[in-house]
């Protein structure tokens, strides 16, 4: 087809000694593809092809589609695979997702199979305008505003669409002039389903209002993809320079986030998406947007399959849910250790260390008490003033998953005497400390350091 050569210089570097795989379903724009390609291979015999057609086993239609295409590239003497999707007649929800990824799997592994770098996808200009209409009226993100790209990285090598910019009425044209066979897929037809709806009522209108609708579709995508490309670019510097990984996700500082044009942030969450296979839908995406500059200092919100955003003060997170257990310990110290004493696998007190939080208590302190807090601990803030622990911590914007994992330290007198790391507190006793002994918290960083 006219245009075939001029995509291949645009987007595919030395094409003409390349090997592309080509996905052909039956279908009039499958077909006249696959025509095309038997006309170029005429006119420049080093490039190489070859053909998979997926057997879904959805319509009986499926055994006629497979016989024809069969039968073409053998009049033609072109390499073919076919692969069944057995499962596809069990299938009673989820379908067409469940078809997308056996089709797209088959094609990774026909690429390595043949060697070939290159599918081929028959997409045309109507599907992209479906494509593209349909993604504005559910709600989605720029980038799947901006429709499918004519070219993107798939597997090891790439996914090409050669037709994005031929109206399929072009496509039926070429097909009888050439006499291509073909089958039309009866389900096309119906109003069930809700890419037909657009095809069949909607794209009509617009068609109507403007004959050049699929070319004004072509200039807005391409125009939306160019600029996508250079967010993309800013998007991922950020990334790479703010982007603190965890164990479990990933963290980033919400003041230098909201110093971002409020496009680019958006486009951050997307890229983060991606690191999560994609799973955040342009809803997931606003409503993280919505808790970073809302006036809540502390908040979550539940993403799907058990990842989970969470806001605490100027630290913002993306992590995987783990399983809680329970926390609370309790360790009693009776006098001086000559070793380390191990409150955590990250934490460690010790009366000998330089470096590290420290506090000082007296000999008629002990036995002390080192435990993790409780729900209602209080301590003496001030000479005259007591304060619950957690209210403290609020006032010291401590985040939630820290103020759990706190550890309080109790005099003989069951006072609380200090929080580990945060605070020594004001003592209720008057006696005079006649040996003042140092207790030295560490963590697991600060001990590396030292």
């Amino acid at each position: 087809m006219k245009g075939l050569e001029l995509f291949f210089n645009q987007y595919v570097p030395n094409w003409q000694q390349e090997s592309f795989l080509l996905a052909v379903s039956g279908g009039v724009d499958s077909m006249v593809l696959l025509e095309s390609f038997f006309q170029l291979k005429k006119k420049i015999e080093t490039i190489h092809f070859s053909v998979v057609h997926i057997h879904h086993h959805l319509r009986k239609e499926s055994d006629e589609e497979e016989e024809m295409v069969r039968n073409f590239c053998g009049e033609r003497n072109i390499s073919i695979e076919v692969y069944h999707w057995e499962q596809g007649f069990e299938q009673t929800a989820g379908i067409e997702e469940k078809a997308r990824k056996f089709r797209y799997q088959k094609l990774k592994d026909s690429m390595k199979k043949n060697n070939a770098r290159y599918v081929v996808v028959a997409h045309h200009a109507d599907d992209q305008a479906e494509t593209v209409l349909m993604k504005l009226t559910r709600g989605s993100t720029i980038e799947g505003v901006a429709g499918m790209k004519s070219i993107r990285p798939f597997s090891e090598g790439y996914l090409i669409r050669p037709f994005l910019t031929v109206d399929k009425e072009d496509l039926y044209e070429y097909a009888s002039i050439h006499q291509i066979p073909f089958k039309e897929d009866l389900t096309n037809q119906s109003l069930e389903y809700t890419r037909n709806r657009f095809r069949k009522e909607i794209i009509p209108l617009f068609k109507l209002e403007n004959s050049k609708f699929n070319q004004k579709i072509h200039e807005f995508t391409k125009t939306l993809q160019e600029q996508q490309e250079v967010i993309l670019i800013l998007a991922n510097q950020w990334m790479e320079q703010e982007l603190l990984d965890l164990h479990n996700g990933w963290s980033w500082n919400k003041e230098r986030y909201i110093k971002q044009p409020v496009g680019l942030q958006k486009v951050i969450l997307v890229e983060l998406s991606k690191k999560l296979g994609g799973l955040l839908s342009a809803k997931n995406v606003l409503d993280i947007q919505e808790a970073i500059i809302s006036d809540t200092s502390q908040m979550s919100l539940n993403l799907p399959k058990g990842w989970i955003f969470q806001k605490r003060y100027d630290q913002l997170s993306i992590i995987k849910e783990l399983k809680k257990e329970s926390i609370y310990q309790e360790i009693i110290v009776e006098g001086f250790e000559s070793a380390d004493i191990v409150l955590s696998e990250d934490e460690s007190i010790s009366f000998k260390a330089e470096q590290g939080w420290e506090m000082f208590v007296s000999m008629e302190d002990f036995p002390l008490t080192i435990r993790r807090r409780k729900q209602n601990d209080r301590f003496l803030l001030t000479e005259n003033q007591h304060q619950s622990i957690r209210r403290w911590c609020i006032n010291q914007k401590i985040p939630k998953e820290e103020r759990e994992k706190l550890w309080i330290v109790e005099n003989s007198s069951k006072e609380i005497i200090a929080i580990l790391g945060f605070r020594k507190t004001q003592s209720l006793s008057k006696r005079k400390e006649t040996d003042r002994i140092r207790i030295v918290y560490r963590k697991k960083e600060e001990v590396l350091s030292c």
